[in-house]
């Protein structure tokens, strides 16, 4: 299997010993990554080079790596409770660490929650957040579709009743080492951060996770993620089809993946964000003709075209979703929402942060709190096609959605990627509906079953948005069928 991407060497992302905003601020970080000069950087590598030109001779090490009996047990990182949880939790949650370089010191930090019904019947699924260097636990898990929100004190949780471990056994990871409580005993580690370390890493990982939790050999799994998720959520999926078909041995029952607001080409992001801004008056028609008069998005853009993007003013609005409240600061140094919106807390981020620098939290989640390293990102592929387009011709499921106000990686994007896959299409374009007898988005079916879908009404971080939007498309994606195109739920 041949993919011929080219790489970029950008972003420095300096992450303390305590959960920063930053790790949490996964918006932030990927405009950060994007606006860091990679463009300028990045060319053509040499197959020699590429470590995703050929993944079986990238990759086929690892089943040695993970021979050894990985240290730890399932009891030791089960989690009594934590700090402020509501009562009546009726779900098992384990957290620890899995080693994934013995020799480095390497281990990644994980968050388990079992689903409340079932879970010896439900598929298991990885969830990972993107940035890249976002945390899977703070803004995963704590702000999204993990089982509890932080509350406005800092100190106690509720339960969000839309989490997705009502349908599946989810496990947050935070990846890759440096990022959150992740961590590594050799400091040079967090110099070689990259995409193909962070898929190697989080395939040890997987392997040695199911001989913590044998129960879990064999069930059917599924990764999903967002933003630079778009990268990492593939990425790993090609390293397990891959050594499937390297090995002849099947250890992960890989089914399919799904990846919200993705990252998944670079250019056609850029291009795809300028035009949603325009569409959604944010720019001026004089504005965005000069854009397009000066800008090729690709790699040849010069100074007209950054003289004409610097000309954009957005105003103090949140890009992950152009028509949410922001998070405004007084003088005092507390924080409040600008505006109402029902569900949604813009300053969410900052109750994540106190909470999980309270020592009595990070004590309850065995977490190591000495965690304190740069990232240098050293490869990345332009565009994540490619590699997409295989995953679907190897009956892999795939599925890809966007929520509609998001300009961080807008539905304008991942339309111009999702068209270079030059598949037919099946089911066209249609609405889906919610048990509410709502419109939850709309959503199109491909040859290979691939699928894309939107979330109305949603910005970058879709289950903090939409929270049961996206529960029912996530279930649709588990069921491997899509939402109803008319109202058929039943109470």
């Amino acid at each position: 299997m041949k993919m011929r991407i080219s790489y970029c060497i950008v972003l420095v992302i300096l992450l303390s010993a305590q959960l920063s905003n930053a790790a949490l601020d996964q918006a932030t970080l990927l405009r950060q990554f994007l606006e860091s000069g990679w463009d300028q950087q990045s060319g053509d590598t040499s197959a020699e080079d590429d470590p995703w030109a050929e993944p079986e001779t990238s990759f086929g090490h690892l089943p040695e790596r993970c021979k050894t009996l990985p240290k730890g047990s399932k009891e030791a990182d089960r989690v009594a409770s934590l700090p402020g949880q509501p009562p009546r939790v009726n779900f098992a949650q384990y957290a620890g660490y899995v080693t994934v370089d013995e020799d480095h010191g390497r281990a990644l930090f994980y968050y388990f929650a079992e689903s409340p019904y079932g879970a010896a019947s439900k598929p298991l699924v990885l969830w990972l957040n993107g940035g890249p260097g976002c945390s899977s636990l703070g803004a995963g898990a704590m702000e999204e579709l993990g089982p509890f929100r932080v509350n406005p004190d800092g100190k106690t949780l509720s339960r969000n009743r839309h989490a997705w471990n009502n349908v599946a056994n989810v496990i947050f990871l935070e990846s890759p080492a440096g990022v959150g409580f992740s961590y590594s005993n050799t400091t040079s580690d967090y110099a070689e951060s990259g995409d193909s370390r962070t898929a190697s890493d989080a395939y040890v990982f997987l392997r040695n996770w199911l001989e913590r939790f044998p129960e879990y050999k064999g069930r059917d799994f599924y990764i999903a993620g967002e933003s630079y998720g778009g990268h990492y959520v593939p990425e790993l999926a090609t390293v397990i089809v891959t050594l499937h078909e390297f090995t002849g041995k099947n250890p992960i029952n890989l089914k399919g993946i799904i990846v919200g607001n993705p990252l998944l080409d670079h250019y056609k992001n850029r291009k795809g964000s300028l035009e949603y801004l325009w569409n959604h008056g944010v720019i001026s028609d004089e504005v965005w003709a000069d854009i397009t008069q000066h800008c090729s998005f690709g790699p040849s853009d010069g100074v007209l075209c950054a003289k004409a993007r610097a000309s954009i003013q957005t105003g103090n609005i949140d890009h992950y979703n152009i028509y949410a409240p922001i998070c405004i600061t007084s003088s005092n140094g507390t924080s409040y929402s600008s505006s109402y919106l029902p569900g949604y807390d813009p300053c969410i981020d900052n109750y994540v942060q106190v909470y999980l620098n309270n020592p009595e939290v990070q004590k309850a989640f065995h977490a190591r709190t000495n965690t304190q390293c740069d990232l240098p990102w050293n490869d990345a592929p332009l565009t994540m096609m490619p590699m997409i387009s295989w995953l679907v011709d190897t009956g892999l499921r795939v599925w890809i959605y966007s929520g509609d106000m998001d300009d961080v990686c807008p539905i304008t994007a991942t339309r111009y990627s999702v068209k270079d896959l030059n598949l037919t299409v099946t089911k066209p374009w249609r609405p889906w509906y919610t048990p509410d007898n709502e419109v939850g988005g709309y959503i199109q079916q491909y040859d290979g079953g691939f699928t894309f879908a939107s979330v109305r009404g949603s910005g970058h971080l879709v289950p903090s948005f939409q929270p049961k939007r996206s529960l029912v498309l996530f279930y649709s994606f588990l069921k491997g069928m899509i939402p109803p195109a008319v109202s058929v739920w039943h109470p």
